[in-house]
């Protein structure tokens, strides 16, 4: 098994194009397991999904602040994390909260905040415009 090839491209864009076939969700972890939440603001969870255009899999993180203020709208945030197996997804959710599995994941993921997209992670911390 493997993870999905968009983690091992260049752009965005690309990854972004690879992904237009969308993904097949293969387990639904919810909102907290093992004690903490897995998402980082007031709702969110995590799944583990298999991109239909490669079959590689990915952990998806959601989470959606809810503002205080009535002058402002809600915020919405997206974690893609490449993992090779389900048992690695699983692995990911008994170590890491929301907060944690961003600070400690050491391999490029994507994160995205209200629809704008940028890579994030050790492997070449991107320079590359957001879209």
């Amino acid at each position: 098994m493997a993870s999905c090839i968009a983690f091992q491209m260049k752009n965005i864009e690309d990854a972004h194009e690879h992904w237009s076939n969308g993904w097949e969700t293969v387990e639904e972890y919810g909102s907290s397991a093992h004690g903490h939440k897995l998402h980082i603001w007031d709702d969110g969870g995590r799944k583990l999904c298999r991109c239909q255009g490669c079959g590689g899999y990915l952990l998806y993180q959601r989470s959606e602040y809810h503002s205080d203020t009535d002058d402002s709208s809600d915020s919405f945030y997206s974690h893609y994390f490449p993992v090779e197996t389900p048992a690695e997804a699983e692995e990911l959710n008994f170590r890491y909260d929301g907060f944690q599995i961003e600070a400690e994941f050491r391999r490029r993921f994507l994160c995205a905040t209200n629809g704008r997209y940028r890579w994030a992670g050790t492997i070449e911390e991107s320079n590359e415009p957001e879209w």
